[in-house]
């Protein structure tokens, strides 16, 4: 058969189907026969009709060159005369999934839906070994062998009666260092320009902020005074009396901001967890790609329905911001890898991402299982079309992958929570120019977030950088601090990494800030021998259950 039968379209194959529904953000637009259907938000423009138009104008090969010029977050799919197109923004901020039922395509903004639309049930297990090493997959992989996602910065293009889409990657986070002079001056410009496109587009409606003692929440509220804005309403949640509330409160005091504080207790969040509407939220925020990120749905619904938050409200988090500027590079990846070979640097850069990330549970971290993992993420490389270079930028691969994955997938996914209680949201240190102007610094104004720092401790915005507002870390609730003192101290003679082990078995459960490990028993984290590292190990392992899936010790078993 010849290159242009293979390609003839067969007239049988129906256009694709969309599943989606006019909920949480996404809108359907009808212009004259075609329809376009949108979520997110465009910086200069929030009108679906003129951007269908010029979709429809440019068809379906010139489509992937409108969409790579859209600015903003957002996720899209245009239903034209014999075509379709798909597409998400820069970073994934907004999920699409797609799958094929009998001979037709099927397009969904909700993958839990669509799997269950289509009835999907293959299984993929190397993707639940992933999730339960890190919660989450690599690359375009999901739980289920037939469902896809599209990739950050990609499209779709569907053309009637093909069997197989075109796949157009027009935007890939792959850092590319140079050197730079005057680079404080330049990212106090940047992130100036940043929040005035942001403001600009805000109409005046309520900003709420969940505020951290940290520098990415910070930076968005003393950003916000900054330039002017008034309307702002600060937020913090956790266990009563935490650092990070006890900041918060602090900075909000002095920037002139309404604050309010939502608590967290173990019992309470216990309940969240196992409530049907936290099962609603999981099954609305379930990509197939990772766990759902759930750890502010009590605090966000509280202030909701106590309407301290107005229905209009545009929440604006700092998400992304210790990523791109440098805060998720391994020190591993600090040193130069002079005179070592390309194989040598590869595994260097593997383990660095495997170490930081695919360790939730260690009983799992087996050579077998590290060592497919290994292969996993060298073939998304490969997809990815990426390469080592310059030895003192291997970090830039690293930062490629964590994007592409843990923070699309988990971090960023966490705007799904305002979504499903209806409100829309910002996330300006994703940023079109935060991306590109981070994605040029070097590794040296990187290390430590050296840049970042010491630009907004240079700035003082709002007065917020001083001393002052750096509260001291503690433990809570006050109880727990001469137990685990005594604890600690009679650790001493075992070492640090024996008292990390207690700490993590017995003390943490009580002690975590957002009581995120009520998503299991007391009784049940203490016994455990698997070696959890966190309160996420514990949501990832619930995860798998409801898929069909244990953690059996080394392995990842399904469930008879």
């Amino acid at each position: 058969m010849s290159a242009s039968e293979l390609s003839r379209p067969d007239r049988s194959l129906p256009s694709p189907q969309v599943n989606l529904q006019v909920e949480h953000g996404w809108s359907a637009t009808a212009i004259d026969e075609e329809t376009i259907w949108f979520k997110g938000y465009l910086h200069g423009t929030d009108d679906p009709v003129s951007l269908g138009r010029q979709l429809s104008r440019a068809g379906s090969d010139g489509a992937p060159d409108i969409v790579s010029g859209l600015d903003g977050h957002f996720a899209l799919i245009f239903q034209g005369t014999g075509w379709t197109v798909a597409a998400t923004d820069r970073i994934g901020s907004i999920p699409i999934a797609y799958a094929r039922s009998g001979h037709g395509w099927v397009l969904d903004g909700q993958a839990n839906r669509l799997a269950q639309h289509i009835g999907l049930r293959g299984i993929d297990d190397s993707a639940a070994l992933t999730i339960a090493l890190a919660g989450y997959t690599i690359g375009k992989a999901t739980l289920y062998m037939e469902l896809q996602a599209l990739a950050p910065g990609e499209t779709l293009v569907f053309l009637d009666g093909l069997e197989e889409p075109r796949h157009h990657r027009y935007y890939l986070y792959a850092p590319r260092p140079v050197e730079k002079t005057d680079s404080q001056e330049d990212i106090l410009d940047v992130t100036r320009r940043v929040f005035e496109r942001m403001i600009s587009g805000l109409d005046g409606r309520t900003v709420m902020v969940p505020l951290s003692s940290g520098y990415d929440s910070r930076l968005v509220v003393s950003a916000l005074s900054e330039l002017g804005y008034r309307n702002v309403r600060c937020f913090s949640y956790g266990q009563s009396g935490n650092y990070e509330a006890v900041g918060a409160k602090r900075i909000a005091e002095k920037l002139g901001y309404p604050w309010t504080f939502v608590e967290h207790q173990p019992a309470q969040q216990r309940t969240l967890f196992e409530s049907d509407k936290c099962r609603d939220f999981e099954f609305f925020a379930d990509t197939m790609q990772a766990i759902p990120f759930q750890q502010d749905v009590h605090a966000v619904a509280t202030l909701k329905a106590n309407g301290y938050a107005p229905s209009d409200s545009i929440f604006v988090n700092g998400q992304a911001g210790d990523f791109t500027s440098g805060n998720h590079i391994p020190e591993s990846l600090f040193g130069q890898t002079k005179g070592a070979s390309l194989e040598d640097r590869w595994r260097r850069l593997l383990d660095a991402v495997t170490a930081k990330h695919f360790d939730l549970w260690s009983s799992l971290k087996t050579a077998e299982n590290m060592a497919l993992v290994a292969v996993l993420l060298r073939k998304d490389f490969d997809e990815m079309g990426l390469e080592l270079g310059n030895p003192e930028n291997d970090f830039a691969l690293f930062e490629a992958s964590e994007l592409r994955n843990r923070q699309s997938k988990y971090v960023i996914a966490g705007q799904r929570t305002y979504e499903w209680l209806g409100f829309e949201w910002r996330l300006p240190l994703g940023d079109h120019d935060y991306l590109d102007f981070w994605a040029a610094a070097p590794l040296a104004d990187k290390i430590h977030q050296n840049l970042y720092r010491d630009m907004l401790i240079a700035a003082d915005w709002g007065g917020v950088w001083g001393k002052a507002f750096w509260p001291k870390r503690n433990v809570v609730p006050f109880w727990m601090r001469p137990l685990r003192l005594g604890a600690k101290a009679a650790h001493a003679p075992l070492g640090r990494d024996r008292w990390h082990r207690f700490e993590r078995q017995y003390i943490s459960w009580r002690t975590d800030l957002v009581c995120n490990y009520a998503i299991a028993p007391y009784e049940i984290v203490a016994r455990d021998r698997r070696g959890h590292r966190n309160a996420i190990s514990w949501h990832a392992a619930r995860y798998l259950e409801r898929k069909g899936y244990v953690i059996a010790g080394e392995t990842v078993e399904r469930i008879a």
